[in-house]
């Protein structure tokens, strides 16, 4: 039996392994060097991660469309 292809590459030098699945998307202006989103994934071997990108990175890194990441982002309630 082959694995899959995996749906997203690398996500940043620090980070091994490929994302299985992005848990959440959020947003918030304080972060430095314009990375202001964070997202919450899941490796391939389900080990919960997290990391700060820019909404370039998001969509580069990720490799997700608009719908995904309107289905993902969660607003900040305040």
């Amino acid at each position: 039996m082959t694995r899959p292809e995996p749906k997203y590459k690398k996500v940043d030098k620090w980070v091994y392994g490929e994302v299985k699945e992005i848990e959440l998307i959020g947003f918030d202006k304080g972060f430095e060097n314009e990375k202001y989103y964070f997202v919450f994934w899941r490796n391939h071997n389900n080990e919960a991660r997290s990391t700060n990108v820019s909404h370039k990175e998001l969509f580069e890194w990720f490799k997700i469309d608009q719908a995904e990441f309107d289905k993902k982002f969660m607003e900040d309630p305040d």
